[in-house]
C-alpha cells in the first residue's frame, strides 16, 4: 500500500497544478514595485486634491 501511495505522489504534479507559470524572484520583486509605487502615487495624488480644494480662494473671504 506504502508503494502505491508513493507511485501515485510521484506521478502527480503538486507544486503547480493547474501550469501557471513560476514568477522568478526578480520578476516578484519588480511587481511588488511597481504596485508600490502605483499606491504611493495614487495617495500623494489624492492628497493633492484634497489640499486644492480645502485652500480655494472662496475660503480664505
Amino acid at each position: 500500500m506504502r508503494a502505491l501511495a508513493l507511485n501515485f505522489t510521484s506521478t502527480h504534479q503538486t507544486e503547480n497544478p493547474r501550469g501557471f507559470s513560476e514568477v522568478g524572484e526578480d520578476k516578484q520583486l519588480l511587481i511588488a514595485i511597481v504596485v508600490a509605487r502605483f499606491f504611493i502615487l495614487s495617495y500623494k495624488i489624492y492628497l493633492y486634491s484634497l489640499l486644492r480644494i480645502s485652500s480655494s480662494p472662496a475660503d480664505m473671504f
